[in-house]
């Protein structure tokens, strides 16, 4: 039976991870509804949609995804993780109020920008807000937690929006996003935040909740109360600095290093190819001459997707974060490489009538590997192998690049292809997802199971073993 404090740390993970799968919903929201308004039974009283504006219904999400990594990493660093949860349900609270009274295309815009927000914000605060609360046994596995919310939000939308109503699927999305806010206001703030504020009063008695404690604290708790005192001993006292980063909490060797590590690994899912291949869904599909319909396809995608971050979820605090970010490169390495080959056959007049289940099978591997790793495991890494103080700051422009890095991909994705032809981009996606696990292998340290110093220790210098817990990790 688990205890108190892990019962609270999963509640609380839960809890904040409704955000989570509600963004899902309104990915797998888009697909089959903008068939709807490109059809003559459009909800919208303005009239049918063109092709382009679906175009930009399917990309504006993203400005709202900039913005929420700005507005909400700030307001994670001043008024706190708590603060920004509760921004994110405001603003999926909003969405989706406006797309029940939508009647034009701007109302649609509005949506899609409110809902790339939220999308956004919980990308930026969730994974930070879940690797503070968790203890560091399990801290793997509750990070798992978001991505297996939200493809069971994107396969909730897809069947939800397949086969009931338009106005339907947004009041079950409202009624999600009320429950979510209600969760969120009685859960209390992040102990590491309080402890980086030096509130510390407030600190212990939300590590007390997170913990399971009672009054009368257990000689492990006292330690790790003891700890994170001695992790924030040393920040600035003067009240104009607590909110202010300054560029030597960046100069010293781990932090350094710990922001290289997470600048390179938040590229690896955009350059593996898994974001645009996804994108073209449907296209791969009909040339596997498959004659599922679109509905089913994108349903078989999405519960692909599901298993993975499960599989994710059971392993990533057994194998160990690195064990499955080189497994998921090397694997997409293969998937790539194969969907290369064959277009490359395809093209040179190769006879492949026995052979037209690879892109399918391709595609099905592709999404299920990167689930179990690059797709997950960079966002749990990232708030491990940071300083508190520097945490937020560094994760709020490695996102911002992460979503550049994947705008680019995308957009420039159909030109390249135009231009030089599908197989020789595969097998660059295939080259990036080698150079993946290269960097991985010789450059990434373990984090499973291992507390913030512990890490630390293993940043500050390759020639250093990190004592007495090195024997339980893989």
């Amino acid at each position: 039976m688990l205890s108190k404090g892990i019962r609270n740390q999963y509640f609380a993970t839960i809890c904040a991870n409704l955000a989570t799968l509600i963004y899902g919903l309104s990915i797998g929201w888009l697909s089959p509804n903008l068939e709807l308004l490109l059809s003559s039974a459009t909800p919208l009283s303005s009239g049918t949609i063109t092709p382009s504006e679906a175009g930009w219904i399917g990309s504006i999400g993203t400005v709202g995804c900039v913005l929420a990594v700005l507005i909400c990493g700030w307001v994670a660093e001043i008024a706190g993780r708590k603060a920004a949860l509760m921004l994110i349900g405001i603003a999926q609270l909003a969405s989706w109020i406006v797309v029940i009274f939508a009647s034009n295309l701007n109302m649609i815009y509005t949506f899609r920008i409110l809902g790339g927000f939220a999308g956004g914000g919980t990308l930026s605060v969730i994974p930070l807000f879940v690797s503070e609360i968790s203890e560091d046994k399990i801290r793997g596995s509750l990070g798992a937690v978001l991505s297996i919310t939200c493809n069971i939000g994107i396969l909730l939308g897809f069947i939800l929006c397949y086969y009931l109503e338009y106005y339907t699927v947004s009041y079950i999305a409202l009624a999600c996003c009320i429950l979510y806010s209600v969760g969120c206001m009685f859960l209390p703030e992040s102990p590491q935040y309080l402890f980086t504020k030096e509130k510390k009063d407030r600190a212990i008695r939300s590590l007390r909740f997170y913990r399971g404690e009672a009054d009368n604290e257990s000689s492990k708790f006292i330690s790790e109360v003891a700890r994170f005192k001695e992790m924030h001993s040393n920040a600035p006292k003067d009240s104009t600095r607590k909110v202010q980063l300054h560029i030597k909490d960046l100069l010293n060797k781990p932090t350094l290093k710990g922001i290289l590590i997470c600048v390179i690994v938040m590229m690896f899912l955009p350059m593996s190819g898994s974001v645009t291949l996804i994108t073209f869904t449907d296209s791969i599909f009909r040339e596997s001459g498959s004659d599922l319909p679109p509905a089913t396809c994108a349903m078989i995608v999405a519960a692909i997707q599901l298993v993975g971050s499960y599989v994710s979820s059971v392993t990533v605090d057994n194998a160990g974060r690195k064990v499955l970010l080189i497994t998921s490169a090397l694997g997409c390495a293969i998937c790539s490489a194969t969907m290369g080959t064959y277009t490359f056959l395809n093209v040179n007049g190769v006879d492949l009538s026995y052979f037209k289940w690879i892109p399918v099978t391709s595609l099905s591997g592709l999404v299920f590997i990167t689930a179990i790793g690059i797709g997950i495991v960079p966002f749990i890494i990232m708030p491990e192998i940071l300083a508190p103080r520097v945490r937020g700051f560094v994760i709020t422009w490695c996102l911002l690049e992460f979503h550049a890095v994947a705008f680019l991909v995308v957009k420039f994705f159909p030109t390249v292809v135009d231009k030089i032809g599908l197989y020789p981009v595969m097998w660059f996606f295939s080259c990036c997802c080698v150079a993946s696990a290269l960097f991985v292998i010789f450059y990434v340290p373990e984090t499973k199971g291992k507390s913030f110093e512990e890490i630390t220790e293993s940043l500050d210098s390759e020639k250093k073993t990190v004592p007495k817990r090195t024997s339980l990790d893989v």
